[in-house]
């Protein structure tokens, strides 16, 4: 038996953060990882998350978030979504909701090294990278399979999991516009997929998440420019520069189960979805915080944080969440990229109906900021 109560393998965002809340609840935590320690960054990149008001919450009470430069995690506070094949449109703003902003777009190298940072001066808690262990089921009383899509805890468990590739390829790059984008957010849902626009520290300067069947990362960047200038439609008004284009492919899947006696799954380990709406960290980060909820209850209740008692009801209560989120974007994607004339025409009014509806609208930006 290890020296360890838990034992959390991948040293991402999910990892990090729910082995900090598991330590201050008096747990002893070892993550292992097999990159090197983060580093802050100098600059932002277009290695970005939004991350949502529960989030933000959650990274604060553990004494991160204040870790993050400010220019690191720029506030938005307003956002507009066009159906880029029709008329509809929609814009949602932070006073609205009732709150001084949205979200937030987080530069993830920054958020890690913030939460490394945070990691190394909490009791308890043992930071292992650079390794490359082999951890079986039962050296630690529980073990955490936080080790994104391709897991191997998955695997070493023999959970299965469903899911299928989308066919499209996120594109992702820096760019600087002529116009402030004035902290707002800006998707266009185009027939090849989503086009996002989101709003960093300097005016003008955005990360472009784009989804597309084309693989825009091998177009010339004149070819590139052209099709970005017409997809957003001048709205940022000329386009000063583009900075290097990294892609990846895109594919929905779900572990069939997330636990096991003394195991549990979660972040990309256990559930990935389409970055149409930028949920897909903010469902790590709930993962994380409902886990350690349950393993804190578990002291009261007497028992390990490995007992299936207790991991069942973290897999309850955030299974069917994920699950409803998984079923919602591959909804939209399907909504958004058919091309029947009916479907566009129900995808405009759909768009104008909530924009034109405060209760809808503050509908969406609940749900959209964790609440």
């Amino acid at each position: 038996m290890s020296d360890f109560d838990i034992t959390v393998v991948g040293g991402g965002f999910v990892g990090l953060a729910f082995a900090i809340a598991a330590s201050q609840y008096g747990y002893s935590v070892r993550v292992i990882d097999q990159k090197q320690k983060p580093e802050m960054p100098e600059d932002a990149s277009s290695n970005v998350i939004a991350v949502n008001q529960a989030s933000s919450q959650f990274l604060e009470e553990l004494g991160v978030w204040a870790g993050v430069p400010e220019r690191f995690k720029p506030a938005y506070k307003s956002m507009r979504v066009t159906d880029g094949s029709g008329t509809g449109e929609i814009s949602f703003t932070a006073e609205e909701a009732g709150s001084p902003y949205l979200g937030h777009i987080v530069t993830q190298p920054a958020l890690l090294a913030a939460l490394a940072a945070k990691a190394e001066q909490v009791d308890g808690l043992t930071l292992c990278w650079g390794e490359d262990a082999q951890i079986e089921v039962g050296e630690s009383s529980l073990l955490i399979g936080a080790d994104g899509r391709h897991s191997r805890i998955r695997e070493q468990l023999g959970i299965r999991q469903v899911g299928f590739p989308y066919g499209q390829t996120a594109t992702v790059c820096l760019a600087q516009f002529v116009l402030d984008h004035e902290a707002c957010a800006h998707q266009w849902f185009l027939e090849k997929g989503p086009l996002a626009l989101l709003p960093l520290s300097e005016a003008g300067r955005v990360a472009i998440v784009w989804s597309s069947f084309d693989d825009l990362t091998a177009l010339e960047e004149s070819e590139f420019l052209k099709r970005l200038a017409e997809a957003t439609e001048d709205r940022l008004g000329k386009i000063e520069s583009v900075g290097p284009r990294f892609g990846f492919p895109l594919v929905q899947q779900h572990a069939l189960q997330y636990v096991a006696e003394g195991v549990a799954l979660m972040g990309d380990a256990a559930h990935a979805i389409h970055p149409l709406a930028g949920q897909g960290a903010n469902l790590g980060f709930a993962d994380a915080q409902a886990l350690a909820s349950e393993i804190a209850s578990a002291r009261l209740e007497g028992l390990e944080p490995g007992s299936l008692k207790i991991l069942r009801r973290y897999e309850r209560a955030r299974k069917i969440h994920n699950q409803t989120a998984a079923v919602a974007m591959e909804g939209f994607h399907r909504l958004f990229t058919a091309k029947l004339p009916a479907f566009g025409l129900f995808r405009s009014r759909g768009l104008d109906l909530v924009d034109g509806s405060a209760a809808l609208k503050r509908l969406a930006i609940d749900l959209a900021a964790g609440r």
